[in-house]
């Protein structure tokens, strides 16, 4: 009988050990503005479903940052006359 309660015990406790990650952007900028685009300790990513958090907020959470990327977004059609290159950072977080 202990088995078995222990053995339940466990199985409904599993959903509350569920890991949980989000990918987080931060804020876009201009080709123009890149020297803004810098990592730091102050810039603020954007995770849907955690807020709005610097890097040492989110490790203060429990957040491991485990993926770090720089994109490039285009606003119109590659070498056109109307086309806006904008870049951030993006990052991958994950909690246990």
């Amino acid at each position: 009988m202990r088995n078995l309660s222990v053995l339940l015990v466990g199985l409904f406790s599993l959903p509350a050990m569920a890991a949980e990650s989000h990918v987080c952007h931060s804020q876009a900028y201009e080709y123009a503005e890149v020297s803004k685009l810098r990592l730091s300790d102050d810039t603020l990513f954007t995770c849907r479903g955690v807020g709005h958090l610097t890097i040492p907020e989110l490790a203060r959470k429990g957040w491991k940052v485990i993926h770090l990327a720089q994109q490039t977004e285009y606003t119109d059609s590659v070498d056109s006359d109307g086309e806006v290159i904008k870049l951030y950072q993006e990052i991958v977080v994950y909690k246990e």
